[in-house]
């Protein structure tokens, strides 16, 4: 069996290295995200010639109103990896336009045309679905994973169209939206992810060693996930060569 994890946060576990050996021992093809060009300077020189695991060039919105995006760090970095995450937009309730201007303004230039050919990126697009969408297709990104997608069906629907992926947690087969999301996502467009350690099960953190079980609980929902992941997986590296 051939286990992939689209997203996770190693560096929010106490003991990262350990985790990431884990991750190797187990082999399981992981993506590794940050929250900060400056995070992943941090992990670089540890973290960058594992096997399974690729570590990826953040900026997560959420944090963008206590740091600004550092570009001389990000351009220094982008030639390092082809994997970037977490970026996106985050329109959390009673966010004001000023926020949603530095986290349009800073998005637009992670995804920008200078920067996307050939990489993937993983995307967080809680309550600005919409409008992420329109930045993807405006700057012409061609790989794209929506990590834990909450938006409307409808929005879900015009992603897929554009040939962007769909990463599913085990926390979204326990909401009727969840599930509701995954019955939407076409077949060839799924993935898995755990974001570790946030998505929490029985409110422990995620493990590697979970991993295969909580494929057989999205088998309830997808047959033969297992085989669909990394199939999926396998099709979207490739296509990021093309």
């Amino acid at each position: 069996m051939t286990y992939i994890d689209t997203h996770v946060h190693i560096d929010f576990y106490p003991n990262p290295y350990d985790l990431a050996l884990e991750y190797e021992k187990n082999k399981i093809y992981t993506l590794f995200v940050t929250n900060l060009p400056e995070l992943y300077e941090k992990h670089f020189s540890r973290f960058s010639n594992f096997k399974y695991i690729r570590l990826c060039l953040g900026y997560h919105p959420q944090v963008s109103t206590e740091y600004v995006l550092n570009k001389t760090l990000f351009e220094k970095y982008i030639d390092t990896t082809r994997y970037v995450g977490e970026v996106g937009l985050d329109f959390f309730s009673g966010i004001g336009d000023r926020e949603k201007s530095i986290q349009i303004e800073a998005f637009r230039y992670v995804t920008s045309p200078i920067f996307n050919i050939g990489r993937i990126y993983t995307i967080h697009s809680k309550g600005a679905e919409r409008e992420v969408l329109d930045i993807l297709i405006e700057n012409e990104v061609k790989h794209a994973i929506f990590h834990w997608y909450t938006g409307k069906i409808s929005v879900l629907k015009q992603a897929a169209e554009k040939g962007y992926y769909f990463s599913i947690n085990p926390k979204m087969l326990m909401t009727k939206n969840g599930l509701n999301i995954i019955a939407n996502i076409p077949v060839k467009q799924m993935l898995f992810e755990t974001d570790g350690p946030f998505a929490r099960i029985n409110r422990n953190p995620i493990h590697p060693t979970d991993i295969p079980k909580l494929y057989s609980a999205v088998e309830n929902e997808v047959v033969e996930f297992e085989k669909v992941c990394f199939s999926n997986f396998r099709r979207l590296l490739i296509e990021k060569d093309l």
